[in-house]
């Protein structure tokens, strides 16, 4: 059976989407459409190129956390300074070139390899920083004067997944992007018009704190986005015990976070059938 998913911004929380992937996958659900926010722009993309539950555990199993977190500086107060500089401590830019080489293993590049007829199968939702504004990649590329079709996906997916603080923004000539959860990080209403029905995957808080995400919203953009989530199928996802950034956490225990993804589909699965 095919189904649309929207998958929820969440850092290394997204983690869990493994386990609720393979859920589906046991029983026969296939993805037809598949879009998200930050970390969920990227589960979306890997799903559309192919790979199942195995194939992403693997890729999280051998995953170097130094492609996210490098950094030229090597003192602690030239790493604050350059953050402070560049508004950012890392780059997405490694990232971006890892993702390059994972999706063009399954023949995927630009948005082009996923679309049927006129209609794109994935969408990304990032944050356009001077204009204040949630974008939709590739719908809304055209406002920018960029090809729908010849835009690379990893660098879609990389713009979407830059954490405001932790990333520097992903600057393409004189446009800023940020994080897409900045703006919207559960943008469930993405493929409202389509026949086929829509899952939408949130990941549950794990800290009362504000996260880094919500202040810089609160801060520069005063975004409050509405949405009544009782019209859709949204499956809440238990992360507990995990924030956004704890990279280095979730990837030492990422065997839990594919269970508790597991565990959390599951229950939803059997108690609304």
């Amino acid at each position: 059976m095919f189904i649309n998913g929207v998958f929820e911004g969440g850092g290394i929380k997204g983690l869990a989407y493994i386990g609720v992937i393979r859920f589906l996958e046991e029983r026969g659900f296939r993805f037809l459409h598949a879009g998200g926010s930050s970390v969920g722009s990227l589960f979306a993309s890997l799903i559309l190129a192919r790979y199942n539950s195995y194939d992403l555990e693997e890729l999280v199993k051998n995953f170097d956390l130094n492609i996210l977190i490098t950094s030229k500086a090597k003192k602690p107060i030239q790493k604050f300074i350059n953050g402070i500089k560049y508004k950012g401590l890392y780059t997405m830019k490694y990232f971006e070139n890892y993702l390059r080489n994972i999706l063009a293993s399954r023949g995927i590049t630009t948005f082009r390899d996923l679309k049927m007829g006129e209609d794109y199968l994935l969408k990304i939702v990032v944050t356009d920083i001077k204009n204040r504004k949630m974008i939709t990649i590739p719908n809304d590329l055209a406002y920018y004067n960029y090809s729908k079709d010849n835009f690379p996906v990893a660098k879609a997916v990389a713009m979407s997944c830059s954490i405001p603080i932790v990333f520097v923004p992903y600057k393409i000539n004189e446009n800023s992007f940020v994080d897409g959860g900045v703006t919207n990080n559960f943008p469930i209403n993405l493929f409202k018009d389509s026949k086929v029905p829509t899952l939408g995957f949130k990941l549950s808080e794990t800290t009362k704190k504000t996260s880094i995400i919500t202040k810089y919203k609160d801060k520069l953009f005063n975004i409050k986005t509405e949405v009544k989530f009782d019209d859709y199928n949204v499956v809440e996802i238990n992360t507990a015990g995990y924030k956004a950034t704890d990279f280095k956490k979730g990837l030492e225990n990422y065997q839990e976070l594919i269970k508790l993804g597991y565990n959390s589909m599951r229950d939803y699965f059997y108690r609304k059938h």
